[in-house]
């Protein structure tokens, strides 16, 4: 029997509700975090409305770069509930 190898993800499921919530928490309006990790408007957009809801590893480490939340898993829609209960 053949096995299938699944490659590792490099997406990253995004809790958008979260991530809003810190934005708007910072002071930080949409077109300017989008600027700042180079990414359009519409796309963190999407992804705080959950319309995409996976980021690149690449643009999850930029939201908490600029957005420095207080666990780096405070927008991780695959760890939120433990983040939430930790709280």
């Amino acid at each position: 029997m053949k096995t299938t190898r699944r490659r590792p993800t490099t997406a990253v499921p995004i809790d958008g509700t979260a991530l809003r919530r810190i934005r708007i928490d910072r002071g930080i309006e949409v077109a300017d975090l989008a600027s700042r990790i180079q990414v359009s408007r519409a796309y963190l957009t999407k992804l705080e409305l959950g319309i995409s809801p996976r980021a690149s590893a690449t643009v999850h480490a930029a939201l908490v770069r600029v957005l420095q939340p207080e666990q780096r898993d405070a927008f991780r829609a695959d760890r939120a509930e433990r983040v939430r209960a930790a709280s």
